[in-house]
């Protein structure tokens, strides 16, 4: 009997702990690191709609877990449209981390999810993330019509254009609102008919005036070009959605060889974009162009 009694008293021991065992085993403490976003206005913290290249914010504050104390290593953030990521991706070291950053909505409609994580020193990481769905509408650009430059050497019309205002300026003026300046039109002799950034090198030899050159300009804008080549219809570019998925791959300081008909892609160095289409041009380094011009608002 005494046996017996030993034996129940050892099941009975033997039971408990392995009741006490998968009861610890069921309750796996949290060691992954934390982030929240950041509010305000124009921040973003959830998903949202925006027009096409609408300016917004994001913020976002990470700690390390309080108990592992593993400090934070690293943080990306993607942000996928079409299927396609686009990923900035920094390496740190550090137990408290906080971004804030300005960004567009995505320059075609649709949705776009950005995803944000944080990383430890353990590999223990934490996500957060939002959806952004851009919108497009038909009064989200700007038209300036029949436009007028003047070359280098004419006396009367001025050879400089700013795109946000539609506004055309002669060399002293345009020295005075140097930041607002997003090209400019000479007719060269290598060159022809060429819009040029003011950061162009070869503007610069022609606009080279003592007093009002531009090298003695406080701002020179770096406004890229593309001529666009394949068959882009004028009267078909409403939107602002429209013109992005045209304007890509503008990477040149100019456009030279210019000819009626042609279409031009820009990006300014304020990111907006806008096309272009060669209306008219006289030759010479006195003659000039025409050109209707859309741009994002």
């Amino acid at each position: 009997m005494r046996k017996i009694q030993l034996l129940a008293g050892l099941l009975l021991i033997t039971g408990l702990g392995l009741f006490t065992s998968c009861k610890k085993d069921s309750t796996t403490e949290d060691l992954t690191p934390s982030i929240n976003f950041i509010g305000g206005a124009g921040f973003v913290t959830g998903d949202v709609t925006k027009t096409v290249g609408e300016l917004f914010y994001v913020g976002v504050n990470a700690s390390a877990n309080s108990t592992s104390g593993k400090s934070l290593t690293n943080f990306k953030v993607v942000r996928t449209y079409d299927n396609t990521p686009l990923t900035w991706d920094t390496t740190i070291n550090t137990d408290n981390f906080n971004y804030q950053f300005q960004a567009y909505a995505n320059a075609l409609p649709g949705p776009e999810r950005w995803t944000f994580t944080i990383t430890d020193k353990d590999g223990q990481s934490k996500e957060l993330t939002f959806e952004i769905t851009t919108i497009g509408t038909a009064s989200d650009i700007i038209t300036y019509s029949d436009k007028i430059l003047g070359s280098y050497d004419n006396a009367t019309i001025g050879s400089s254009f700013a795109s946000s205002t539609g506004a055309i300026y002669m060399m002293p003026d345009a020295k005075i609102n140097a930041t607002k300046i997003d090209w400019l039109y000479f007719y060269g002799v290598t060159n022809l008919a060429t819009l040029a950034a003011p950061d162009d090198a070869a503007a610069a030899t022609l606009f080279n005036n003592a007093t009002n050159g531009l090298q003695t300009w406080s701002v020179l804008n770096a406004t890229r070009f593309r001529l666009v080549t394949e068959g882009a219809v004028w009267d078909n570019i409403t939107t602002a959605a429209q013109i992005a998925a045209i304007a890509t791959g503008t990477t040149e300081t100019k456009v030279n060889d210019l000819q009626t008909g042609n279409i031009v892609a820009f990006k300014t160095a304020n990111n907006k974009l806008g096309v272009i289409a060669i209306g008219a041009i006289t030759t010479g380094a006195a003659g000039t162009i025409t050109y209707t011009v859309k741009v994002q608002k």
